[in-house]
């Protein structure tokens, strides 16, 4: 081989090395990270982008904290405050397939006529329980393939209570008032979908539960002033 050759094989090589350091490695790491999200991401999609806290009674206002976590080791918080009303306020989120769910909730006294400044609470909640998360998974599945022509870019996970009783719904928020929210043939053999609170949607139960009851607030939670 000339010394041409040679040269040029090495400062090939150089410049490779160069090359590699500075740039390629992070080009192929990034991609490769990319590559490893995406399966992640098949295996533990996001279900839904769109978060709510509310109660069943548009009358009781409450104070919720609440967390859900998911299958994949993150999960969102669905306890904006004070809210009243189904769906409550809302909030963007990104959750998978729910697995366990922590909340503090607490019921507000009713406001008298002309009463001004803190009402107070006239009973505090609170559970810390597992969600079932194979069933959640085959009734988030079962809403999402069931309409013939309506997607799942609205999808919502929702936390919702009514006095001791909290649940979790996941709806696709089709409104038949304003989108075709018909069901594909035999959409829902398990009889999973069910009518929203406000019987203005259908959503799928994930979980229900009741909470434990005090009428001062529990220690450690977010409505205990000394913590």
């Amino acid at each position: 081989m000339s010394n041409n050759k040679k040269a040029v094989l090495m400062l090939s090589a150089v410049l490779f090395y160069i090359f590699w350091e500075f740039i390629g490695q992070h080009i192929f790491h990034y991609y490769y990270a990319l590559h490893k999200r995406d399966q992640f991401l098949e295996k533990y999609p996001t279900v839904a982008t769109i978060g709510n806290s509310g109660g069943v009674d548009n009358n009781d206002f409450y104070g919720v904290d609440a967390y859900v976590k998911d299958t994949r080791g993150g999960g969102a918080n669905l306890g904006y405050g004070a809210v009243n009303g189904y769906p409550g306020k809302s909030a963007s989120i990104g959750i998978g397939i729910p697995k366990h769910i922590n909340a503090e909730w607490g019921l507000l006294n009713k406001r008298e006529e002309g009463q001004v400044g803190r009402v107070g609470f006239e009973a505090y909640y609170r559970i810390n329980a597992d969600i079932d998360s194979e069933l959640a998974k085959k009734k988030i599945e079962t809403l999402q393939h069931y309409y013939k022509n309506f997607g799942d870019s609205l999808a919502a996970m929702q936390v919702t209570v009514d006095k001791e009783n909290i649940y979790v719904f996941f709806t696709l928020n089709c409104f038949s008032k304003v989108k075709d929210c018909t069901p594909n043939d035999n959409a829902d053999p398990n009889g999973y979908v069910v009518k929203s609170p406000n019987n203005l949607t259908d959503v799928v139960v994930l979980f229900e539960g009741e909470g434990e009851v005090s009428k001062t607030p529990f220690k450690g939670t977010s409505f205990d002033r000394k913590h």
